[in-house]
């Protein structure tokens, strides 16, 4: 008898048809898969930063103006005619950058990338009806694109020219049959990036710039704010002075930081849009005065003031007093490690319109600061529709020191001002609450700090701070918010020693590991 009995049992057929009939489902179900995966990231397309500081998103100050009713209700959309070379190293940036821009604000901005080398008519053509040469790389924007360039026969249209002064890039053209407008904006690329003395690039700051000229295209002529000029020191005693890095910060909003003489005038002009006391070193006097008051009990007045603590401005803070903000004539100061400290920690307070995007966040008031007194619940000012708002607020462990002048200070429950230490505030006066009057209100903000504008002591926060309060104080509450930052380049630098390591390291031993663990794993699979 054999070892091994012969199976008697019959082989088991193949079931083609099944097979055949699964393979078809998992086909069409990977197919569909596909295109599904495809529709949704076409009709819900969504980019993600993933760097720790969000490097390449827009801020909130840009993604609010894109799509706020400035841009989104304008009379007609903006043009963006980018003539660019293809060849350009920084062509990626700049066209990720503006097609974001257009993918935020839709149809409110349209969009057109032009490379002179390869559209040389269309260079041209632009050069015709904007008068502007193609010497370098740059952005046209157009704030004011109801029109065609062109008539169906070729010849430029004629536009109407519109009052402006000169802006951020204005550029005009005076020939004819050229299109000239207030509302015309030219930004140079190599503007968007800062270099050091190696012409290497150092930081960007395209969001920026693009955003400010945006803005200042659809607005055309600069809003204008005047500064008090005679009631302060021009110049600084050590860097720029306050105000000219405040015309600096406003010049980006579109806004024209102009001087004027108190002395020199009866009454402030009709077209300010605010009245700025930046540092005021001397007080008002009662001619002077009288035409601040005649000023703020206007409609849709706002001031902005800014406060020298070492100065003695008695009616000034009458003033100021009387509705519901009190300067103080402390110091806040901190001691730590027998240290006296005047660079003030604080916190901006939530709550208030002009800290939407700032409640909570923390910064330091470098220089001197004086406390501020906010009568935020009294019920004298609320009746007469005054009300008085903390915007500033001194982190715990600080006090206003009324004996500055003194060595080794100490607080004293008698003498000097404890917590909370107010260093901003803001006043409304009128029916905010109201649609049909809240365009009528007055404004005001107060700041018990003016070194914080001083040239390289106005930290990012703080100059969000002020062209947050500015746009509240002028009407533009929608662009409230976290501006762009500039983008900064570092420099790594790796010793020869190391150089040679990382070299082997990816030439050597990552190759050989590879070899090495699919060798492992065929070994494996062979035994």
């Amino acid at each position: 008898m054999p070892d091994t009995a012969t199976s008697t049992s019959s082989a088991r057929p193949v079931r083609r048809v099944g097979r055949t009939v699964n393979v078809i489902i998992q086909i069409s179900l990977f197919v569909a898969a596909v295109v599904a995966a495809n529709y949704l990231s076409c009709t819900n397309h969504k980019r993600y930063d993933l760097t720790e500081k969000r490097n390449f998103s827009l801020s909130d100050f840009s993604e609010k103006f894109l799509k706020g009713k400035m841009l989104q209700e304008h009379q007609s959309p903006v043009q963006a005619m980018v003539v660019m070379r293809r060849t350009s190293p920084h062509y990626s940036r700049v066209y990720h950058l503006l097609d974001e821009y257009q993918r935020i604000a839709g149809d409110a901005i349209k969009l057109e990338f032009i490379d002179p080398l390869r559209q040389t008519d269309r260079t041209l053509e632009l050069e015709a009806v904007y008068g502007i040469k193609y010497s370098e790389d740059m952005i046209i924007i157009d704030g004011l694109a109801n029109e065609e360039l062109a008539n169906d026969d070729g010849q430029p249209n004629q536009s109407q020219t519109s009052t402006s002064t000169s802006g951020p890039s204005d550029t005009k053209a005076g020939k004819t049959g050229q299109k000239t407008s207030g509302h015309l904006r030219v930004v140079r690329v190599s503007d968007l990036y800062l270099q050091d003395e190696s012409q290497t690039i150092v930081a960007w700051q395209d969001e920026d710039v693009i955003t400010s000229n945006f803005i200042s295209a659809i607005e055309g002529s600069p809003r204008k704010i005047y500064l008090a000029a005679d009631k302060m020191n021009i110049q600084a005693d050590d860097g720029e002075p306050a105000w000219i890095v405040l015309s600096r910060m406003l010049l980006q909003q579109n806004i024209e930081l102009r001087p004027i003489r108190l002395a020199d005038i009866d009454t402030i002009p009709k077209d300010a849009e605010a009245l700025a006391l930046i540092g005021p070193a001397y007080d008002l006097n009662e001619r002077e005065l009288k035409i601040l008051t005649e000023y703020w009990d206007r409609q849709q007045s706002a001031l902005l003031i800014t406060l020298d603590p070492t100065a003695q401005v008695d009616n000034l803070r009458i003033f100021l007093r009387s509705y519901g903000i009190t300067p103080r004539n402390d110091r806040i100061i901190a001691v730590k490690n027998n240290q006296s400290l005047s660079n003030v920690q604080s916190i901006f307070s939530r709550g208030a319109e002009i800290n939407a995007s700032l409640g909570g966040k923390s910064t330091v008031f470098e220089g001197a600061s004086c406390s501020l007194e906010v009568r935020e619940n009294d019920d004298r000012l609320l009746n007469k529709r005054i009300q008085p708002i903390a915007l500033v607020k001194a982190t715990t462990g600080w006090w206003g020191e009324t004996r500055f002048d003194e060595q080794n200070p100490a607080f004293n429950v008698e003498e000097d001002y404890s917590e909370p230490l107010y260093l901003s505030a803001a006043i409304i006066r009128g029916q905010a609450t109201s649609d049909e009057t809240a365009n009528l209100v007055s404004k005001m903000v107060v700041i018990g700090n003016t070194d914080f504008l001083a040239t390289r002591k106005t930290r990012p926060e703080q100059a969000d701070f002020i062209k947050s309060s500015v746009n509240w104080l002028i009407g533009r509450e929608e662009l409230i918010g976290i501006g762009p930052k500039k983008l900064y380049r570092h420099k790594m630098t790796i010793l020869p020693a190391h150089n040679a390591f990382i070299t082997k390291l990816v030439l050597i031993f990552i190759p050989a590991a590879a070899l090495l663990i699919s060798l492992i794993v065929w070994n494996t699979r062979r035994a």
